[in-house]
């Protein structure tokens, strides 16, 4: 090449990325998927906050729903807690009083079966696209599990592209922590939910209709009484005429004994032996940074938010349709002496649950009134935004606002997110997919260099048509075009 070209191909090169550059500081919809490196002549920091002109909400308030009302003093700062100390998975670690930097973004859910976990999941997915992280994925088609009875093989799921880890674990997998380990980022925050051991019970006997696997039971069920009492009248005689499903991927699903702490990682030949439950439950407690409790669910998530340096939009929730059809008798005759013998035989669920719920309470009671406050309101924003999303009149309505409060900043909803809020699995799939793909057309090489205070960006890689390639920011920071 003839060195007047070279000049011209090297200024257009250099034109072309500061523009680029350009827009992506002023483009809000622009996002960043790891936080970039902090040198010491280059203290700016990558904050991800909600992307809300409140300026065009106010001008727009009467095409608009507001929910909430601004706080009297607009300098009150938001509780956050992206924490100073090393990244640790001990929960007792982790403050929920420092001020929010940005998002924790590497968080690994692990599902436990009938405890709301796929209400979890769903906002788990949710977030991983907002944010255009990896999310952890099977590896052809839609599955509810990644590996088989608590083995990850590498054909159980969808490799990160270019060797990454992934950022987001929300599927059904029973917990090995040394897999996990080599599987997830290194600073990943390992998150649960766990429900009342008897409800949990109820919900699966419903779900599952685990009476089929019982030889028997539904004929010695009374006409009109729930097969889950026939059940509990001697689960000690049930337990051992139990028929697992053919179908081997069922089988995992199907579960009637300590299933909680299964789904956590405890072996069946420990479930008697009470020594190995406690330390179970300790090691639990030492991995799991937060542990929610669905029956306490927007208490949790409001105290998942403050440890995770979240916002409000992060944590909005719905029910799916499968958990909206299904109806439970209020009315189950199950008496006392049931529940001690079903609490007897399930030792190890009972020890894990009460544990974390009373970690839960002691925590709500150290984050004081304030928090009380906050989920009072959280309450309410999100029962307005499901109200919203359910309205047949929304596309008239507008988008709706959520004002600033102590809690959060500002920011809408529309129709565009009410078609994703309380999708499932099966839609998240598709498009959590095309972003394994995308990152390997869309992503931009700039590198940073300081020089006599200027900064200088050039792209590490150009083809002959000067066409973009699989790039690289800096030390795996990502810029992506959303």
């Amino acid at each position: 090449m003839q060195p007047t070209k070279s000049i011209a191909v090297m200024c257009l090169v250099y034109l072309s990325v500061s523009a680029l550059y350009q827009f992506y500081l002023k483009d809000n919809d622009w996002v960043t998927s790891r936080p970039r490196p902090k040198p010491a002549v280059f203290q700016r920091t990558m904050t991800i906050t909600q992307n809300v002109n409140v300026k065009n909400s106010k001008q727009n308030v009467s095409n608009s729903l507001v929910v909430g009302k601004p706080s009297l003093k607009s300098t009150d700062q938001r509780v956050g807690s992206c924490t100073n100390v090393s990244e640790s998975n001990n929960r007792n670690k982790l403050s929920s009083k420092e001020i929010c930097d940005q998002p924790h973004t590497n968080v690994a859910f692990l599902k436990v079966h009938k405890c709301g976990s796929t209400t979890v999941a769903n906002l788990m997915f949710r977030f991983g696209d907002k944010h255009n992280l990896i999310v952890a994925l099977p590896p052809k088609r839609d599955r509810p599990t990644i590996g088989r009875l608590g083995t990850i093989k590498d054909s159980d799921y969808k490799h990160p592209p270019g060797g990454k880890r992934w950022n987001i674990f929300a599927h059904h997998a029973m917990y090995d922590r040394t897999r996990f380990h080599q599987l997830m980022a290194p600073d990943t925050r390992y998150v649960t939910i766990l429900r009342e051991p008897l409800g949990r019970l109820q919900s699966a006997f419903k779900y599952f209709h685990l009476q089929r696997y019982f030889p028997g039971l539904e004929k010695e069920t009374r006409r009109g009484m729930p097969p889950v009492v026939t059940y509990l009248t001697r689960p000690e005689y049930w337990d051992p005429r139990y028929r697992p499903p053919r179908r081997s991927e069922n089988k995992e699903h199907f579960c009637f004994r300590n299933c909680m702490a299964r789904d956590l990682g405890l072996k069946e030949k420990d479930y008697d032996n009470k020594i190995a439950v406690q330390k179970f439950v300790k090691d639990i407690e030492n991995d799991f940074s937060t542990v929610l409790i669905l029956q306490h669910l927007e208490e949790s998530l409001v105290l998942l938010k403050r440890r995770m340096c979240w916002t409000f939009h992060d944590i909005l929730y719905t029910y799916g349709r499968s958990s909206r059809k299904q109806r439970y008798n209020r009315k189950v005759p199950i008496t006392a002496a049931m529940t001690d013998r079903f609490y007897k035989h399930n030792n190890a669920d009972v020890m894990l649950y009460t544990r974390f719920n009373d970690l839960l309470q002691q925590d709500i009671k150290r984050e004081g009134d304030d928090f009380l406050r906050e989920v009072k309101y959280f309450k309410r924003v999100n029962n307005d935004v499901k109200r919203y999303c359910r309205s047949k009149k929304r596309k008239g309505q507008g988008k709706m606002v959520i004002t600033r409060s102590r809690w959060n900043d500002a920011f809408s909803v529309d129709s565009t997110f009410c078609g994703r809020y309380g999708k499932g699995r099966k839609y998240w799939h598709p498009r959590l997919q095309s972003a394994y793909h995308s990152k390997s057309a869309n992503e931009i090489n700039i590198h940073y260099i300081h020089d006599q205070g200027v900064w200088i960006m050039w792209w590490e890689k150009i083809s002959n048509e000067l066409s973009l390639h699989q790039v690289y920011v800096g030390m795996n920071h990502r810029v992506v075009r959303r």
